[in-house]
């Protein structure tokens, strides 16, 4: 047998363990819809969601409010890592789209696709200067 057959599986595997999700397929058509709301009061409409396992979601957020917001998706020591490099770009640097995270400028609505791989928890954060301190965050649950 030849190696390369046997090491693309394998390859395959161990990149699939690393990541609790992954981005979606931007146009997937078996993709659920979320709308979600980022407001000034610094909070996400709703504040909680339920997805299963395997599941790819598509969330549709609009910024409501005057001021930016983020929405990035991550478990709790993802989330505290955004943190730390936003808090590296307070200089004046901005945040740019990711797999995982958005910035939505005031009055607008951007979409991210998700797929979450594995049951447990995961959260959605807002990392402008103040914003997940102050509670802008929402929790996902994976079932």
């Amino acid at each position: 047998m030849n190696r390369r057959y046997v090491l693309i599986p394998a390859l395959t595997l161990v990149l699939a363990a690393c990541s609790s999700g992954a981005s979606g397929s931007p146009g997937s058509t078996d993709v659920r819809t979320i709308r979600v709301e980022a407001t000034d009061e610094l909070r996400f409409e709703p504040a909680e969601f339920t997805v299963q396992a395997g599941e790819t979601v598509r969330f549709e957020v609009q910024n409501t409010g005057q001021i930016v917001h983020e929405f990035v998706i991550g478990d709790a020591d993802e989330q505290a890592e955004h943190e730390a490099e936003m808090g590296d770009m307070a200089s004046g640097m901005e945040m740019h789209d990711e797999d995982n995270a958005i910035s939505i400028p005031p009055g607008e609505t951007k979409t991210l696709e998700w797929t979450f791989d594995e049951v447990g928890e995961m959260l959605a954060g807002c990392h402008e200067p103040g914003h997940y301190d102050a509670g802008m965050v929402a929790e996902i649950h994976v079932e």
